[in-house]
Parts: structure tokens; C-alpha cells; sequence
């Protein structure tokens, strides 16, 4: 009786697009990951900080790293590269005191994300748009809010290598 369960529950998950394992594109074992191209006037390193670029890379590489099964290998050599290119990034203000000083704001990124296979097919092409929050009287600064826009697009990223979409 609970062998008949079990198998009904792993049915009726398999009808729902649940999978067992970890997902990834079909034939797939391995993606490159190239640094993100710019296509802004912001570029996030005036500070000494490795530009909006390379903190966005290592926020996507990290989170494969972290949640996928895929080898990291150079481009050429992978299954797959993942190219992502920041298309916008703004930091409006949305609350300000009397004197203009920031109580809330947040950051706004947008990519655009291609994945290709070696042989020059391409897998998925779509954009994300992503917000991270800030609130200055925490001590929180425009650092804050990018990490948390990008570890979202991090996270989107790594949603469409895994398939299934």
C-alpha cells in the first residue's frame, strides 16, 4: 500500500512539471559564463569596487555554482554560454526628506540574458528588469540595493539554465 502511494505522489508530481534531480538544458553539462557586457554610462568602479560588470559576474557564477549541477568551463569548450548584457541601471530617488536627502530609494537593472550552444544555437533570449531597495537611515547605500538587484538577476539567470521555461 505505501509503495502504491509513494509511486502515485511521484506521478502526480511528474503531471504538475516537477522533476527529480536537477534540471538542466537538455544535452547540457557545462556553460561559460562571460563577463557582462555594459551598455550604461554607470559603470560602478569609481570607488575602487570592480564595476557593476564584475560584481554582477561573480553574483552569477556564484549562484551556478551554488544551485546547478554544470561544470564552469571557457567559452568554446562549454555546452552552453550564458551572455548577459546590463541594459539599464537607474537609482531614482522614491522618498526624500525636506532637505533632499534620500530616505528611500533603490537601484533598477535591467539585462538582457542570451544562451547559446556551441554550435551557435540559441537555447533562450529574454530580459529581466530587477529592484533592489535601500534605506539610507540603515546605513544602507546604492552598494546594498545593486547586490540585491543582482543577486535577483543572479537567480533569474540560473532559472532559465536549468530549462523547463
Amino acid at each position: 500500500m505505501r509503495r502504491c502511494a509513494a509511486a502515485s505522489i511521484l506521478l502526480a508530481l511528474a503531471g504538475c512539471g516537477y522533476r527529480l534531480g536537477e534540471p538542466t538544458i537538455e544535452g547540457a553539462h557545462s556553460v561559460a559564463l562571460s563577463i557582462p557586457e555594459n551598455q550604461t554610462l554607470r559603470r560602478g568602479n569609481e570607488f575602487g569596487y570592480g564595476g557593476h560588470e564584475i560584481d554582477l559576474a561573480q553574483q552569477v557564477r556564484d549562484m551556478v555554482l551554488a544551485r546547478t549541477e554544470y561544470d564552469l568551463l571557457p567559452e568554446g569548450d562549454a555546452d552552453l554560454t550564458a551572455r548577459v548584457e546590463i541594459v539599464e541601471y537607474e537609482t531614482p530617488f522614491l522618498v526624500a526628506d525636506r532637505s533632499d536627502r534620500p530616505l528611500v530609494s533603490d537601484v533598477r537593472v535591467r539585462v538582457r540574458l542570451k544562451i547559446q550552444r556551441r554550435d551557435g544555437t540559441i537555447v533562450y533570449e529574454g530580459d529581466r528588469r530587477e529592484v533592489g531597495y535601500l534605506v539610507p537611515g540603515r546605513d544602507e547605500d546604492e552598494g546594498t540595493a545593486r547586490a540585491e538587484a543582482f543577486e535577483k538577476i543572479a537567480r533569474w539567470v540560473v532559472s532559465r539554465l536549468e530549462g523547463g521555461w
